[in-house]
């Protein structure tokens, strides 16, 4: 909730306004998602690995989408090839509170991360390589609440999109053994945040009203909103890729990749308020000695003007994109049939601490600060098989996969703006040809969760525990149709 303010009343100032909704949202809003990866990640990238469960780097799929699974396999491709297209993500999750029993649901929206990659694989030096491009979207999606949220003031909206664009060069070091594969990222990342604002919490300070009233005490009920935060911000950041690919034996192979963490600095983000009518009034005899029937938002439209609290300024923040570290494991013994087992480790460790530095009236009210997020590292494992029905030029392949992903969050830190948990993920994938060099993949893919428990309020101190903070149980659900188009030549 929103629990202090800096109010013009009679013509004085108060500036013990601790806005921590506020400054919260807007480094909490830096990393909303709902998604079918862990924390904040989206796993979604190309149809073939949805289809799979994401187990695609021990055996990558015959793809360009290699170029992210595995850069170290994508000279296995041979000749020009393409892949694009987009996965859908519908999510489905509630908020059941403790003290009423009541479930809000929530209202995100279907999100439509894209992946478009190109290679082109040959010969170079009677050695196979190759050199191609990628653009995906592995950090991402939206929370949303619907306006009678009690969360709201912690978050309404939160949105973040990030898409990395990921150059890739790979050679055979040992003819018929091992290839190796990398390059520079570059990542751009957008965000905005809505939250609400709580008028019961704001002090009052005027002459004769004692230190630490609040709206609350002149009897302005908790969850009466009297504003919106708008928070919005960019950033670009570099990082680098590696992956190789050992052909064991035959039938055997052996895959893994690294994607380094990416900082990305948000230092031109911009905060934007918008007054909510409250349509209140003082009382007769009020302490902050006024006319008895004068409106309160007159008394807030002050603070939203240039140079208020409430006014336009800027903010910054930092938050780093954990690195990604996969092996895998491919078996393709059986006729037309490929089977992979991979294990995924992010290090969400970085995603410690987020600093926020507003670069405004807020900043000159000491309202510079650093929330706690304490995130762990997490672990995936991901199993998943294709069988070829039919000849490679006409056959239809057919998908699935199951895996595991554990969240990185605490219990302390599962949020409206990022309930994270557990998953299980379970997938079915097609794969169908239009022409000898033109075919289709699509995939569906449901993910699992068993609900936790999480808190609607910031957490302001270390020694604040769950059993403190968390009030509800959240419950998530979320469906992936992927679809992408594949041309080799």
């Amino acid at each position: 909730m929103y629990t202090g303010g800096v109010f013009m009343i009679d013509g004085r100032l108060s500036s013990g306004w601790t806005w921590p909704a506020v400054v919260g949202a807007l480094a909490l809003g830096l990393v909303p998602a709902m998604s079918a990866g862990q924390g904040f990640g989206l796993n979604d990238v190309g149809s073939c690995a949805v289809g799979r469960a994401y187990a695609a780097t021990g055996a990558p799929c015959q793809d360009a989408s290699v170029i992210y699974w595995n850069p170290g396999a994508a000279p296995s491709l041979r000749g020009f090839s393409f892949y694009g297209g987009a996965a859908p993500i519908g999510v489905a999750g509630g908020f059941t509170a403790d003290t009423t029993g009541h479930r809000y649901a929530s209202n995100a929206p279907v999100a439509v991360p894209p992946h478009v990659f190109v290679n082109y694989a040959g010969q170079l030096g009677g050695r196979a390589a190759s050199a191609g491009i990628g653009l995906y979207v592995p950090y991402g999606l939206t929370s949303q609440w619907p306006a009678s949220f009690p969360g709201r003031f912690e978050a309404q909206k939160a949105s973040l999109q990030t898409f990395y664009i990921q150059p890739n060069v790979a050679i055979e070091v040992v003819r018929h053994v091992l290839t190796l594969g990398g390059g520079p990222v570059i990542g751009h990342s957008t965000v905005e945040l809505d939250q609400a604002l709580d008028l019961a919490a704001a002090p009052v300070a005027a002459p004769g009203v004692p230190p630490g009233t609040t709206f609350g005490l002149l009897g302005v009920a908790p969850g009466t909103q009297f504003g919106l935060a708008t928070i919005t911000g960019g950033a670009t950041a570099v990082g680098w890729t590696v992956g190789a690919m050992l052909h064991a034996t035959s039938d055997v192979q052996i895959g893994a990749r690294f994607l380094s963490a990416m900082t990305f600095h948000y230092d031109a983000g911009t905060a934007t308020f918008k007054e909510t009518p409250t349509g209140l009034v003082l009382a007769t005899g009020n302490p902050v000695g006024l006319p008895p029937g004068t409106p309160v938002d007159a008394l807030l439209a002050p603070q939203f003007a240039a140079g208020g609290p409430l006014g336009r300024q800027g903010a910054r923040t930092r938050i780093v994109h954990p690195l990604q570290a996969e092996g895998g494991i491919g078996y393709t013994g059986l006729p037309g049939t490929t089977v992979d087992l991979d294990v995924a480790y992010t290090g969400w460790q970085s995603f410690e601490t987020l600093p926020l530095v507003f670069t405004g009236p807020a900043a000159l009210a000491g309202l510079n600060r650093t929330l706690l997020e304490n995130y762990g590292d997490s672990w995936s494992v991901r199993l998943g098989a294709e069988h070829l029905f039919g000849d490679s030029a006409r056959g239809i392949t057919g998908r699935a996969g199951f895996s595991y992903a554990t969240t990185p969050a605490p219990p302390v830190t599962v949020t409206p703006l990022l309930p994270d948990m557990n998953r299980f993920n379970g997938a079915v994938g097609v794969g169908f040809p239009l022409t000898r060099a033109v075919g289709l993949d699509a995939a569906y893919l449901h993910v699992f969760t068993r609900g936790r428990r999480g808190r609607i309020t910031e957490r302001t101190s270390p020694a604040q525990t769950a059993a403190e903070l968390n009030s509800g149980f959240y419950d998530l659900a979320a469906n992936v149709f992927s679809a992408s188009l594949r041309l080799h030549l």
